[in-house]
């Protein structure tokens, strides 16, 4: 919740983070299940609700190991604004065969995945950005 805001030092203030460089989790468990992942990517759900920045509430969350995040919409309250969305699926990446018996080179395997599905996912950004009428946008895997 808050690694995302304020934006990374290198980046546009109008770009756009997806948090997926250290998050493999997924990734791992669909090789271990053999089961495709199909990126998705939603336009215009950043700018549905505000978050107000308080600090303490970072530093209580990392304490607690749970995020305490106040957000708010239309009015001050708990409603989203209303936003035009778009959603995009990219082409499903089939995990590599593993067994769990081999045990080794599971993390390399996890690894390729997951820059598959990074690439796959600006892919998709870059394809249809300016049908939302992002043009002057980038995604950044962070």
């Amino acid at each position: 919740m808050f690694e995302g805001y304020p934006k990374p030092p290198n980046s546009h203030p109008h770009d756009e983070c997806a948090l997926l460089a250290s998050r493999k989790g997924f990734v791992r468990m669909a090789i271990q299940h053999q089961i495709p992942i199909v990126p998705v990517y939603c336009f215009g759900a950043s700018d549905m609700l505000r978050r107000l920045n308080f600090p303490i509430l970072e530093k209580l969350s990392k304490l607690w190991k749970i995020s305490i995040c106040l957000f708010y919409g239309v009015g001050g309250l708990p409603i989203p604004f209303r936003q035009r969305l778009l959603y995009v699926m990219g082409t499903p990446i089939f995990p590599p065969v593993w067994k769990e018996e081999d045990g080794l080179g599971l993390d390399e395997k996890v690894d390729d995945m997951h820059g598959e599905f990074c690439e796959e996912l600006i892919r998709i950004f870059d394809k249809y950005k300016e049908c939302y009428g992002w043009e002057d946008k980038r995604l950044q895997i962070t």
